[in-house]
């Protein structure tokens, strides 16, 4: 618990001290409420709703793989900024920064499911938005913090690997999306 807590309040330290257990069950989390509790969730909302294993299977597997490759291009773009540290540093590490995705998977998954609940309330849409822009400048400062960290990445180079890297995760998101994740997993 004590390094599930650095991760959150002290991100920089966690990603020095390379928390990979901490990092590989954030992911895990994401990937599992992506995944299978949504599709848990929709099951009880909707009763003809009939849970598919098949698609829960190929999108487990799509999740672990977005996550590896997004690992991989973080890795390949800060190398070619001049970033000397192993692929192994960037798979171990990023998934410290997926405190958000959690948040965000969760906040997704049950307002899909229920959307009903919130229809015509404007209090309701004003929060989540909130809610949504909070999560996203959680992600960005967590990323920026990881360029910083974990691929030593200063001034320009750091905010030319965050140009770079900012334009490839649209391009992973939307093929997140394809493939039937509704957060993705980057």
């Amino acid at each position: 618990m004590k390094n599930f807590l650095e991760a959150l309040n002290r991100p920089a330290d966690a990603y020095r001290q390379q928390r990979k257990v901490v990092a590989w069950l954030l992911v895990a989390i994401t990937i599992f409420i992506v995944t299978i509790l949504d599709p848990i969730l929709r099951s009880f909302a909707e009763p003809e709703y009939h849970i598919d294993v098949f698609y829960i299977l190929r999108t487990t597997l799509c999740g672990i793989a977005s996550y590896l490759l997004i690992s991989s291009v973080l890795w390949l773009i800060c190398k070619c900024f001049g970033s000397k540290i192993p692929l192994s540093n960037y798979v171990n590490t990023w998934g410290i920064s997926f405190f958000p995705n959690i948040v965000c998977s969760l906040v997704v998954a049950i307002t899909e499911v229920y959307f009903y609940v919130f229809w015509n309330n404007a209090l309701v849409g004003m929060i989540l938005s909130i809610v949504f822009v909070g999560i996203l400048i959680w992600k960005i400062t967590l990323y920026v913090i990881f360029l910083r960290e974990v691929a030593e990445l200063q001034r320009g180079k750091l905010i030319g690997a965050f140009i770079l890297v900012a334009a490839i995760i649209v391009v992973l998101a939307a093929l997140n999306g394809y493939v039937g994740l509704k957060t993705p997993i980057l």
